[in-house]
């Protein structure tokens, strides 16, 4: 009787399942968590459940919930290639959710997803660039660094982690130990030497960028600050050939142009500067 019982249970738990499983491909987050969350509960011991009803604690804004779903996986299976193949996917769709809330400018939500991500998988470089960049857009500039710097440590051959500290920098002795570290190992990378000169505040690292790769305009637009008028000039006219969008270049040339008595030209680099920015500097 009690074998019996167990199978009409388990039967129970499968149409649970099948419907979460469908509400979930139909995008009906909520009808999808209600219905796995009862094929959960009568069926506990299976691991596929739990790996589920993670995908749709997720879906609906449970994020430690969600985490919590995948672990019991995890303990129910220990060493299961199918867990670890759904713990993989479930990693990379928390990375795939935090990204749509920052894309929505839902960073709040994004930084609650993207905690209980690093909790999870503290080894992800990705997870923490995110919420690095969470963080950023909350004005938390100090958390943010930290953020980037975790990402760096767990993938410090990885040029893309490095570039998100630009706007943040400097950023103290930890992160210049670190951009350093990546400019010595990385000798011909133009990124590299001018994310340690503004770190740095180094026009001369500046330069080496700017030499090592002619296209890219960033370090010509930090080298400008520092020579003389008709080098800047000329730098700052590369820039917008090379980024016409730049905004901050046509105001700094039309300062220039106004100077060296270019009126013309100074007119129209605030024409532009001015369609592209709305006159924000």
């Amino acid at each position: 009787m009690v074998m019996l019982l167990a199978l009409l249970l388990q039967a129970g738990a499968e149409e649970w399942l099948a419907k979460g499983v469908a509400a979930l491909k139909a995008g009906h987050g909520q009808e999808a968590r209600i219905a796995l969350e009862e094929a959960v509960r009568q069926a506990p011991g299976q691991p596929v459940m739990w790996l589920a009803v993670a995908e749709a604690r997720l879906r609906t804004g449970a994020a430690a919930e969600a985490v919590a779903a995948m672990e019991q996986a995890g303990r129910l299976a220990p060493g299961s290639a199918m867990v670890e193949r759904g713990r993989a996917m479930f990693g990379r769709r928390m990375g795939e959710t935090a990204q749509g809330l920052l894309d929505g400018r839902r960073e709040k939500e994004a930084e609650g997803v993207l905690r209980a991500a690093v909790k999870a998988y503290p080894g992800e470089a990705e997870l923490w660039r995110l919420l690095g960049l969470a963080l950023y857009a909350q004005g938390r500039n100090g958390e943010a660094v930290g953020a980037f710097v975790q990402a760096i440590d767990r993938a410090p051959e990885e040029e893309t982690l490095y570039a998100g500290l630009e706007t943040l920098l400097p950023g103290g002795p930890e992160v210049e130990r670190r951009l350093a570290g990546y400019a010595a190992r990385h000798p011909g990378s133009a990124l590299g030497w001018y994310l340690l000169g503004l770190e740095r505040g180094d026009a001369a690292l500046f330069e080496k960028a700017w030499g090592l790769d002619g296209r890219f305009w960033p370090a010509a637009f930090a080298l400008h600050r520092g020579v003389a008028p008709g080098r800047a000039v000329a730098l700052l006219e590369r820039v917008v050939e090379l980024n016409p969008e730049y905004g901050p270049a046509y105001y700094a040339l039309a300062q220039l142009y106004a100077k060296a008595g270019e009126r013309e030209k100074a007119l129209a680099a605030r024409k532009r500067h001015h369609v592209l920015t709305g006159g924000r500097r």
